[in-house]
């Protein structure tokens, strides 16, 4: 186990060999978990992490996709928000993005398996969903621009968005693309990826 300090809490990374049976952590610390991955350098998104409480989160395709076919559509355009404002997602994010999603308070710290580039920010604001996998994104920017269409709790994105749909609960938002299989889960201090 790897500790890694932060002014706000301290993070613990579990890394496991492909195969390997994850086993919760008996210390009270939030756990993350991931699966080994290529250098910091390269394109390639880590397949699994997951960081702090991850309260709610689903932690595979397969639990975010049943959730999300569980919901009500509604269509709310290429950007939309949380009830609450502090998670906004795009649909018309970069080349090769197939939606992004920015938390504008309760920026995670980076784990080691997806460390922040030198001299840039030091924690996580942005997940990015691509055909390679969900990625952390250590922003200093934002997706946010002027007024977006609210997703309530409980309602999924509807057929606008393609292959990619996201839900947005009480506890954070998730979005899944059925093209790729990959997802991820955003809240205030946490995320998933998968």
């Amino acid at each position: 186990m790897t500790d890694l300090p932060t002014p706000r809490r301290t993070v613990t990374v579990t890394v496991d060999a492909p195969g390997a049976a994850t086993q919760a952590s008996p210390t009270s610390v939030p756990t993350v978990t991931a699966a080994p991955t290529t250098p910091a350098t390269s394109t390639a998104a880590p397949m699994t992490i997951a960081v702090g409480r991850q309260r709610g989160a689903p932690h595979s395709y397969d639990e975010a996709k049943q959730r999300i076919d569980g919901a009500t559509p509604a269509d709310v355009g290429s950007v939309f928000q949380s009830p609450t404002g502090n998670i906004t997602c795009s649909s018309a994010g970069g080349e090769g993005v197939a939606v992004t999603c920015d938390v504008a308070k309760g920026r995670s710290d980076a784990p080691a398996s997806a460390p922040c580039p030198a001299g840039g920010p030091r924690d996580i604001g942005r997940i990015e969903l691509t055909a390679a996998g969900a990625r952390p994104v250590c922003n200093s920017d934002t997706i946010r621009q002027g007024a977006a269409a609210t997703l309530p709790y409980g309602v999924r994105t509807g057929r606008s968005l393609g292959s990619v749909a996201c839900l947005s609960e009480e506890f954070g938002m998730t979005c899944v693309d059925d093209a790729s299989k990959h997802g991820f889960f955003l809240a205030r201090d946490t995320f998933v990826t998968f």
